[in-house]
């Protein structure tokens, strides 16, 4: 197994991580188109409470993760860093060992939440009706996580090798199957059970796909059993420790809201704000995809010694991230109401468009535009002192919402989370890599944040002339008009404020080729 192999063409750095980020970003839309059009279906047909208990059944199996202890991103550091030094004898212990470790805590939960589902049925509020069935989604979404937890494994090693164009074409797979055969069980009318069963069926096909394109990709490094070793097992566990706590804050952060929401108010408030914290975490998993490729890159650089090429990459892939993104959000908190209205129905929309702009923010500074900071630590290993402060926002966040939510509803519970998330996970994490790369705080946010905010001004005041005049959001055109007038504005801007002198004049070269290339080359 060559490096240059595993890591496939072309040579150039820079051209290898665009191909990365745009394959992320292919799986990543049909992901959120997907669930853009699945969400409103599933609210419609199976109602508020049956909503609420899809939501809870999957917001659980987040906490599964813990179980994890980090060696998942141990496993992608380590391929990353054993294939960037030739070393395919250590990566097949890496993936071995891994795969060990993964069977024995799969089974074990997976026994562990069979045996105890109807007792956890009576920590929420749910409608009698739906006890058993709550009961039933509970072990089927274990069931599904377990096998992700070991097969996941191919597609985590592809990854590390930044083979990212093989994981997303088998997700892209994976996605439309599981909302053709979701959309087809709403249609004839089956209820939870059998939409629960059909994405387990789905999870399992990429699974399959994946190992199909692990093995052409790892031919000849030797995987199995006896290839595993304690010393890698401790090596794994050194390192993903510290992954595991923010791991573990991250979850308490996405989930434990909802969960609480649904423990101290019906289940239908858990739907209420799990709508627009899914909507913001689908658009923002299509800008993140930009952070899964830093992660793998910074661990080749760190194992090549490229401190310059460390230094650059936070700030450009952060900065672009925000200017990519923040068409999104200019439309979110100018037509947040109108855009629930029409997506799931006005009865749910004052409700979700109440949280929609704070948690909107706490993502935009927090995971928007600090997301391939961690994922730079992760890769130079250096993500100690953030996984502590993670220890702490997660214990905050829970007492917080603990108190906040039975007084002021999912709107305190939009507060505390966001208010964490950008202080965390925006300013404290921005100083830990300001002082890796070796340039102020000062300096750092505003070569992050400076641009994107700019760009967005003149676009938030064009959105608010439109929304009081001629485009007041009353219909999916007059939103997508809206949209798209707003996106041209940020980028039109962004292009000249926050584009690097050099990547401009690479755009300017692709077009240049692309132009010359469809004169000259023939259409097969």
């Amino acid at each position: 197994m060559s490096t240059g192999a595993m890591h496939g063409e072309p040579a150039s750095r820079g051209r290898r991580f665009l191909n990365n980020v745009v394959w992320n970003w292919i799986g990543t839309a049909a992901s959120l188109f997907t669930g853009l059009i699945l969400s409103p279906i599933l609210i419609r047909k199976l109602g508020p409470d049956g909503y609420g208990v899809w939501a809870l059944s999957f917001a659980m199996a987040d906490y599964y993760w813990f179980f994890d202890f980090g060696f998942r991103s141990a496993t992608v550091k380590y391929v990353a860093h054993y294939t960037a030094t030739g070393e395919s004898g250590k990566v097949g212990e890496v993936i071995s060992t891994s795969l060990i470790y993964a069977g024995l805590v799969g089974g074990g939960i997976l026994a562990v939440v069979g045996l105890s589902a109807r007792t956890i049925v009576k920590f929420f509020q749910v409608a009698p009706e739906y006890q058993e069935t709550f009961a039933v989604m509970i072990v089927l979404v274990a069931l599904s996580w377990c096998l992700g937890l070991v097969l996941g494994l191919s597609a985590m090693a592809l990854e590390a090798v930044q083979r990212f164009d093989i994981t997303n074409r088998v997700g892209v797979v994976a996605t439309v199957s599981r909302a053709v055969s979701q959309g087809l069980l709403l249609y004839f009318g089956f209820g939870l059970i059998p939409l629960a069963g059909v994405t387990v069926g789905s999870q399992i096909l990429g699974y399959a796909l994946n190992y199909v394109g692990f093995r052409r990709v790892f031919r000849g490094v030797p995987i199995g059993f006896r290839h595993g070793s304690r010393s890698t097992l401790r090596q794994l566990g050194s390192f993903g420790i510290h992954s595991f706590l923010i791991t573990v804050s991250t979850q308490f952060q996405n989930q434990a809201a909802p969960v609480l929401i649904g423990h101290f108010l019906p289940a239908a408030f858990a739907g209420f704000y799990n709508l627009p914290m899914r909507l913001i975490q689908y658009t923002a998993e299509f800008i993140s995809r930009i952070g899964i490729v830093t992660n793998s890159t910074a661990a080749e650089l760190s194992a090549k010694g490229d401190s310059r090429g460390l230094a650059r990459l936070p700030i450009f892939t952060n900065r672009y991230c925000l200017v990519v993104f923040m068409p999104l959000a200019v439309l979110f908190w100018g037509y947040g109401r109108q855009f629930f209205e029409f997506w799931v129905g006005p009865k749910t929309a004052p409700y979700c468009a109440a949280v929609l702009p704070i948690l909107l923010a706490g993502n935009l500074i927090g995971v928007v535009g600090q997301f391939s900071s961690s994922m730079l630590l992760l890769g130079m290993a250096r993500h100690q002192r953030y996984a502590q402060s993670m220890v702490v926002e997660m214990l905050l966040g829970l007492g917080l919402l603990v108190v906040t939510i039975p007084r002021y509803g999912i709107v305190g519970a939009a507060w505390v989370t966001a208010g964490l998330m950008a202080a965390n996970r925006g300013l404290y994490l921005s100083y830990l890599v300001s002082r890796n790369i070796e340039i102020s705080l000062a300096r750092y946010l505003y070569e992050v944040y400076a641009g994107p905010v700019f760009s967005a001004i003149p676009a938030l005041v064009i959105m608010g002339v439109l929304r009081e005049t001629i485009l007041p959001g009353s219909s999916w055109f007059q939103l997508a008009v809206a949209g798209a007038t707003g996106a041209a504005a940020v980028y039109l801007v962004a292009f000249f404020t926050c584009v690097e002198l050099q990547h401009r004049r690479l755009i300017y070269g692709g077009f240049h080729r692309s132009g010359r290339g469809s004169q000259s080359e023939p259409v097969r």
